[in-house]
């Protein structure tokens, strides 16, 4: 059998409700943090973030509606992110694959 270093801790997966919880309370609190962050740092009309996308947008002042999309766009490369390294840690995630084919299913 060949050993493989992927997950790296190989001890705390998603094997139980609770664990699984946990670990998906991580990532959510993970992301959450990136997006607050985010929006703190485009309220500051002196930070470095604000000055970057203010640039980028070639804009006076940033719009709520800017700052939005901004937190939006950030939220969601960081999801992605958040979740590729869970992945890579505890194998974290592959509960959330669909089978390929559909089956039809009773709804109540």
């Amino acid at each position: 059998m060949k050993s493989t270093i992927f997950p790296l801790i190989k001890h705390f997966r998603a094997t139980t409700y609770s664990k699984a919880f946990i670990l998906n309370a991580i990532a959510t609190a993970a992301i959450a943090v990136l997006a607050i962050e985010m929006r703190l740092q485009l309220n500051n009309k002196y930070s470095k973030a604000y000055g970057y996308f203010n640039d980028m947008l070639m804009k006076d002042e940033l719009s709520e509606l800017d700052k939005m999309l901004i937190v939006f766009i950030t939220a969601f490369l960081g999801a992605l992110l958040v979740y590729h390294l869970m992945f890579i840690f505890v194998a974290f995630g592959g509960g959330m694959l669909a089978p390929q084919k559909f089956k039809r299913g009773k709804y109540y």
